[in-house]
């Protein structure tokens, strides 16, 4: 979609006050206030440009954003919502905004430690503990073809490890020569985006290619959908130059792999509901190459949700929302959970490592019996069948 963004407020001008985009934001749904919503948000941006400062409830309904971009995708002005919000959010941040929110201890992690969690670098390397068979020259190996980075969530989460358990074993099966960056990997930069920090996520972008290409890789993947984002499109915009670097999402490898009969999917006899991830999704316009893995197991029934493609609704867990408003984030997940129930599926299917954290959650408070699995889990599940 074209987009005429050509600053802040020039951007807010431009809002016809329709209120397509409430209809479709996923806080407005939950909240109800015309201050959750985008066009509540784009009054607070006029306020803000006009020179005028923003209180801290203003700085909250700010934050209160999973950045999903489905409000750009029915702005029939074809404003550039995301680009609106995250210039925002920028402006918020040099006033010192955060520090109302436990936003600023993630920004602290970040700036000490290189991830969300505060957790030390080389805890970024307990996913490999549990691997059902060793995998020689997982780290930082000089001289290998792809790079899987592994992401924050994936890496330092217990809930989500299982994720690049898999996708590092469905690699080895399929012989691809690849390493990991390690414990040299920081944070992708999406965080510090969402903050609204973007000199400190140059400096991680900065670092994580230097990396990548310190050891000779010509591709590097990503499963999390919001690290692939940022690779592929913020990191070239960030640091002003290409990256000289072929950037895949799993979904999209995995289908190359695929094609290239290089995996020996086996009969799984599930009936499956595709999520789509709003950073893979909307944000990445990559919808189709999930949909064509699952497509290629045998026996597994793909059931659509009504809500799907561009029109998804969000899970909640996007834009730094689980910092500012967790109990929201539990109610967002909860309606996409709701449509996934109404399919009859046993399995929701997501290429994303937050999606699966939220959506599971959602489920066991709901007592709901549907599980949620990423998408490399499931291929996982047909190799090792």
């Amino acid at each position: 979609m074209k987009s005429f963004n050509t600053g802040i407020l020039a951007e807010t001008h431009i809002c016809a006050r329709c209120g397509y985009c409430q209809t479709v934001c996923p806080i407005s749904h939950a909240l109800g206030w015309e201050s959750t919503g985008p066009r509540g948000r784009i009054a607070i941006a006029q306020h803000v440009a006009a020179g005028q400062g923003a209180t801290t409830e203003h700085a909250r309904r700010v934050y209160q954003c999973t950045l999903c971009g489905h409000c750009r995708e029915v702005c029939p002005t074809h404003i550039d919502t995301c680009a609106l919000w995250l210039d925002l959010r920028e402006r918020l941040a040099a006033d010192n905004q955060l520090a109302a929110f436990p936003l600023k201890t993630i920004s602290a992690n970040l700036a000490k430690f290189q991830n969300v969690t505060g957790d030390p670098p080389e805890n970024r390397l307990m996913w490999q503990d549990n691997l059902e068979t060793p995998i020689a020259n997982l780290n930082s190996h000089a001289g290998a073809e792809v790079v899987y980075f592994v992401g924050c969530v994936a890496g330092l989460y217990g809930q989500t490890q299982s994720i690049p358990q898999a996708f590092a074993q469905i690699l080895a099966h399929a012989n691809v020569a690849f390493t990991t960056l390690g414990g040299d990997e920081q944070c992708c930069g999406f965080p510090l985006l969402g903050l609204g920090q973007p000199a400190a996520a140059r400096e991680r972008a900065r670092h994580n290619l230097a990396m990548v290409h310190a050891l000779g890789a010509h591709t590097l993947v990503a499963a999390c959908p919001s690290c692939y984002h940022v690779w592929r499109d913020d990191y070239p915009r960030l640091l002003d130059a290409p990256l000289n670097l072929r950037v895949r999402h799993a979904s999209e490898f995995l289908g190359e792999l695929i094609a290239d009969g290089r995996l020996n999917l086996q009969p799984l006899a599930e009936r499956v509901t595709y999520h789509d991830p709003c950073d893979l999704g909307r944000n990445s316009g990559v919808y189709e190459p999930p949909r064509q893995v699952l497509a290629a197991i045998p026996g597994l029934e793909l059931i659509e949700m009504a809500d799907n493609r561009a029109n998804a609704l969000c899970c909640g867990g996007g834009g730094n929302m689980e910092a500012v408003d967790a109990e929201l984030v539990g109610a967002i997940a909860a309606r996409r959970l709701t449509q996934a129930l109404d399919t009859g599926a046993s399995v929701i299917a997501t290429p994303c490592q937050q999606c699966k954290r939220t959506l599971t959650n959602a489920a066991r408070k709901a007592r709901a019996r549907i599980k949620t699995l990423d998408l490399t889990e499931i291929v996982w599940r047909s190799l090792a069948a």
